[in-house]
């Protein structure tokens, strides 16, 4: 019986949970999301760019910076993973997943751009 309780309990309780947000906070949630992980996909190209450039100015540091670019991404990765452990499980999650990510790929984008 108590088994059963409980359940019910659960089963009320989660569906308030999920009855927490009006259709327009969902649909707000959407849009900011949206908005950075387009400014991840502008800033990724940004990125391509300055990559495709920096190796056409210094052909001979190709490598160098198709290296340079490649451990970049990794330290990307944990920086920003490392950046939104608060955010983890929560409705900031996406957006601050994706504008930490944007925000270094311009700061690769820009340092590429100084070596020319």
């Amino acid at each position: 019986m108590k088994k059963i309780k409980l359940s019910l309990l659960i089963m009320i309780f989660s569906f308030n949970v999920n009855a927490a947000f009006t259709e327009p906070e969902m649909s707000q949630l959407n849009e900011i999301n949206n908005k950075y992980i387009n400014k991840e996909i502008e800033s990724k190209e940004i990125l391509k760019l300055a990559i495709k450039e920096s190796i056409a100015n210094l052909p001979s540091e190709k490598t160098n910076i198709l290296k340079l670019h490649e451990l970049w991404s990794q330290a990307t990765k944990i920086k920003c993973r490392l950046a939104i452990l608060e955010s983890l499980n929560t409705d900031a999650e996406t957006a601050s997943k994706y504008e930490c990510l944007a925000n270094e790929y311009i700061a690769e984008a820009n340092f590429l751009k100084s070596t020319y």
